[in-house]
Formats: C-alpha cells, sequence, structure tokens
C-alpha cells in the first residue's frame, strides 16, 4: 500500500482528540515562554538527523493545523531519510511555533523510529526468501498506540489487532480461566460469530491439535525456539492445512531469518513497539532566506 494513502485510515475526530491531549499534557497552564518569542510571524525549518523511515507527517500536520500554522513538505510519507535532510517547513506565529515544536518532533521521532524498525525486519525477512507477514503486536505505549500502529503500516509491516475487538485471540491466561483449550475455544467461537476470526496461543503440537480441532483459524505458537517451532508448524499443518500459524516471542531483527519458514504464517515482534529507537529530527526557526543547516552529534 502507498505509504501516502495511509493517512486515509486515521480518523479525524480521533486524531483531534489525540493532539487536543498531548498539547494539553505539555502546556495546561499559563506558557511563560510565549512572552519571549512573542506572536510575530515566524517560519522554522524540520531537519532528519538520522536515518530512517519517515513517518508521522499526519499527526505533525494535525499538531500545528491546531495551532493555526502551516506545514509544507519536501519528501513524502515513507521516504528513506538521508541525513541531513531537510523535510519540511512550518510557518506561523512564533508562540504558536515554538508550543507544538516539542510534541510535533516528539510524535514525529517516534513514529519514524518504528516505521525503520518495521521496514528493517521486513527487509530481513524477504531476504530470508519468505514472504509471509511481519506483524506489530498489542504491546504499545498507552495513549501512542494509533500513532505507534500507523508507524508499522509506514514501514511496510502488518498492524495486527488494534485492540481487543479486532481479534479473538486466546492467550494462555483465558485457557486457565476456561478450564483448558478446548472450552475456551469454543467459548471463543461463540463469541466471534461469523465475523471475528480466533487465534489460540498454544505452547506444545497437542494443544495445537485440539485448538485446531475445537474451531481456531489461527494458532500462536509463542516462545518456541526454532528448532521446535518448524517441526510443530509442519505437522501442525499437516493435519490442518487451514490453519494459520503464527510465531513470535523472542524475535528480534538479528534472529528473524531463524524463524522464517514454509509453514509459518505470521511473525509479530513486540520490539517494533517496545525497542524501536525514536530517529532525531530538529525544527530549526530562521529569520533570513537561507536556513542554517544543524549539525550531527554523533556518538
Amino acid at each position: 500500500m502507498d505509504a501516502e494513502g495511509l493517512a486515509l485510515l486515521l480518523p479525524p475526530v480521533t486524531l483531534a482528540a489525540l493532539v487536543d491531549s498531548w498539547l494539553r499534557e505539555d502546556c495546561p497552564g499559563l506558557n511563560y515562554a510565549a512572552l519571549v518569542s512573542g506572536a510575530g510571524p515566524s517560519q522554522a525549518v524540520l531537519w532528519a538527523k538520522s536515518p530512517g523511515v519517515l513517518a508521522g507527517r499526519p499527526f505533525f500536520d494535525a499538531i500545528f493545523t491546531q495551532l493555526n500554522c502551516q506545514v509544507s513538505w519536501f519528501l513524502p510519507e515513507g521516504s528513506k531519510l538521508v541525513p541531513v535532510a531537510r523535510v519540511a517547513e512550518v510557518r506561523g506565529p512564533a508562540h504558536s511555533l515554538l508550543l507544538g515544536e516539542r510534541v510535533a518532533l516528539n510524535t514525529l521521532a517516534r513514529c519514524s523510529g518504528i516505521a525503520s524498525a518495521a521496514a528493517a525486519a521486513v527487509e530481513a525477512a524477504r531476504g530470508a526468501g519468505w514472504t509471509g507477514h511481519v506483524a506489530g503486536t498489542r504491546k504499545t505505549t498507552p495513549g501512542f498506540r494509533l500513532v505507534e500502529k500507523y508507524g508499522l503500516l509506514v514501514g511496510g509491516a502488518a498492524s495486527h489487532r488494534y485492540d481487543l475487538g479486532g481479534l479473538v485471540m486466546v492467550k494462555d491466561n483465558y485457557v486457565v480461566a476456561a478450564g483448558g483449550v478446548e472450552k475456551a475455544v469454543r467459548a471463543a467461537r461463540q463469541a466471534a460469530d461469523f465475523a471475528l476470526k480466533v487465534e489460540v496461543e498454544c505452547s506444545s503440537l497437542q494443544e495445537a491439535v485440539q485448538a485446531a480441532e475445537a474451531g481456531a483459524d489461527l494458532v500462536l505458537l509463542d516462545n518456541f525456539k526454532p528448532k521446535e517451532l518448524h517441526p510443530t508448524a509442519a505437522a501442525l499443518k499437516a493435519q490442518f492445512p487451514s490453519v494459520a500459524v503464527e510465531a513470535s516471542g523472542g524475535i528480534t531483527l538479528d534472529n528473524l531469518p531463524q524463524f522464517c519458514g514454509p509453514h509459518i504464517d505470521v511473525i509479530s515482534m513486540g520490539m517494533l513497539t517496545q525497542a524501536a529507537p525514536a530517529l532525531d529530527f530538529s525544527l530549526k526557526l530562521f529569520a533570513k532566506e537561507a536556513a542554517p543547516v544543524p549539525k550531527i552529534h554523533w556518538s
């Protein structure tokens, strides 16, 4: 999917509410710094100072739109960033531009970092000759899930279920609470009806077979070592070829190729949202036509 078109996925009302909450968090009361900057017309350049994938333009736009500022982009969503890159220009009243600066940079840096990690994971999987789905998880930052799930999509990964209502996933604790795999899957199947798929977390081939027999659409083989994962998935597929297999747990960019195999349909990685480093951006005001290029501080 074209990264530019992904902005259509973002509900305007939800986006506006998120932006409002972010700005209120950063400035819930008096903004004394506004007396320093004043309200005169100003302009600033957005610079990318680290390599990666640009993601989060809709959030950046929404923040400054709410503050009566205008953003002009020089690079499209999903662009590969080569520092130092001139990414955008923002114009508006000085106090408004500076009020949105940190919130906008935080959002763009985090979203771009996740997109960069997702792109690296997809590239590693394709390099291993695997054509399945690299996906995120529900391991996201509270209040920031929309940004993080969007970043996964820009990076070329699947977002997985957005929330508890997107898929009936029967995790290990649900199995214990229900009194066993079969009871849990039957209850899930009844709750899902025709509209939702049912996925069951399994710790052995026996549990996976029980889940498939009870009507699971997907089986999650969680925390399996590669040498155990692939024969288990092959044995399950031999009996239930229509049941999809997801691998998860302890998967990183370094060991991802080891989990890729012909019987694995989905590889989900919590680290894409939990451990992706943020990209480095800066927003620099300028008074003249030529905006100064920022220096990169290599660590």
